[in-house]
């Protein structure tokens, strides 16, 4: 079975915002010890000021022929500047579906999920991986729009790149290329199974 907090940050696109050109659909291909099992793709539109973006991720697991495993979720982020404005969530695994919502309210963000409504920073960010400026900032759970307890420390990687380990509620290694492209992940599901991000194209 692949982690539930292992799908709760979806990764994406980073790009700096004095750099900011929307791209077109960004995919990855999501592994499970070395199978694939869905994909994973983000969508940025707008531009530095004014910015949405989508997430949507699909996935599917199956053992001699029938899916012991199905889940999709769809993220949609909107921006003003670098404080987000508002996030809708939903989320369905093996159909149960959780919903969660973050809108920006004076100087605060009101979240409103599963276990009620929670102010949080106006500096929070989800964790959905576009931007690793993010990383930096307090990191709300999509799924339920709550804050994780996590950490996340920087380091060095081949050819320049960047990479961030995770540590806490939130386990995992993304690494990201000298235009600050995300180029990979690797977590691990609730059996100990390895689960890689791999981009398509």
């Amino acid at each position: 079975m692949i982690s539930r907090r292992a799908f709760v940050m979806l990764p994406g696109l980073l790009l700096p915002a004095a750099a900011f050109a929307a791209p077109g659909p960004v995919r990855f291909r999501v592994l499970r010890e070395g199978r694939e099992i869905g994909t994973h793709q983000v969508r940025l539109s707008g531009n530095a000021g004014k910015l949405s973006v989508q997430t949507e991720t699909a996935l599917q697991v199956k053992l001699a022929g029938f899916t012991v495993f199905r889940l999709r979720h769809d993220i949609t982020e909107e921006w003003a500047g670098d404080r987000l404005q508002s996030l809708a969530s939903r989320h369905d695994r093996n159909g149960t579906v959780t919903e969660a919502r973050v809108v920006a309210e004076g100087n605060a963000l009101l979240a409103r999920g599963p276990a009620g409504e929670a102010r949080l920073p106006a500096n929070a960010a989800p964790l959905t991986w576009w931007n690793g400026a993010h990383f930096a900032r307090p990191l709300i759970r999509p799924l339920n729009g709550t804050l994780l307890q996590t950490a996340a420390t920087r380091g060095t990687a081949p050819n320049g790149a960047v990479q961030y380990s995770l540590n806490g509620e939130v386990e995992a290694v993304a690494r990201y290329d000298t235009q600050g492209r995300w180029i990979a992940l690797a977590t691990k599901g609730e059996d100990g199974s390895a689960v890689v991000y791999e981009p398509i194209g």
